[in-house]
């Protein structure tokens, strides 16, 4: 199997068990046990950038000024 399909896999897993609430999660015949949400999205994102599925966002901020009369 090759290394994308994998963390395909293990994306899959980690998606469902934060949907559910578990903080244990099995995949490629191995079982994790995550300290929390937080820990799980962290894993999540590493097996996105892993894959090449995370999309990058740009935010753009404008900033307003004003001077007022006085």
């Amino acid at each position: 199997m090759p290394a994308e399909d994998q963390y395909v896999a293990e994306l899959t897993q980690l998606r469902a068990g934060l949907g559910s609430g578990m903080v244990t999660v099995e995949s490629n015949g191995r079982r994790v046990t995550y300290r929390g949400v937080g820990e799980i999205e962290k894993a999540i994102r590493y097996f996105e950038l892993l894959s090449g599925t995370r999309k990058t966002r740009r935010t753009r901020v404008r900033l307003a000024s004003y001077e007022g009369r006085r």
